[in-house]
């Protein structure tokens, strides 16, 4: 299987959707409970929602024989904001690869900090590579409560 990692286009956008609601009710099954993964995705947006969602970000995807498989975004002031792999691409270093070309973005428009609010998947996938936990906190999307982690990355 050929990966390509490459900037998204207006094309990507409801295959990425698709791509996000599955990575969260099926890839993140075993870390969230359905009503938590509910209240983080009732159902996948809509292009238009996800143009909204994605305005102004540096949007990289993996595309592979399959189509898209990943997904890593950032916004202008250097918050990761998504980052999702199709759940039958988790653990294969697919991810590694999105972020690792992430980081690239970043320095190059000479971010210096990068934050993120990590998942508890999310978390032990970035504490391998480099990011400092700052905080737990507890969020409440449509009013369930579940906790994400606060993290930095200082970047050379």
């Amino acid at each position: 299987m050929t990966d390509v990692i490459r900037k998204a286009h207006c094309g990507d956008l409801g295959a990425l959707a698709l791509l996000i609601h599955d990575a969260i009710h099926t890839g993140a099954a075993g870390a969230y409970d359905e009503a938590q993964r509910q209240a983080w995705s009732p159902a996948p947006r809509s292009g238009s929602e996800m143009a909204a969602r994605l305005a102004g970000q540096t949007v990289l995807v993996a595309e592979d024989d399959e189509g898209l498989a990943g997904v890593f975004t950032l916004t202008g002031d250097g918050l990761l904001d998504l980052a999702f792999v199709r759940p039958d691409r988790k653990g294969d270093g697919l991810a590694g690869r999105l972020h690792d070309a992430l980081i690239e973005a970043a320095s190059a428009a000479g971010l210096k900090t990068l934050t993120v609010e990590a998942s508890h998947l999310m978390r032990r996938f970035l504490d391998k590579r480099g990011w400092s936990f700052v905080e737990t906190q507890t969020v409440h999307p449509d009013g369930v409560a579940m906790e994400n982690h606060r993290m930095v990355l200082h970047l050379a």
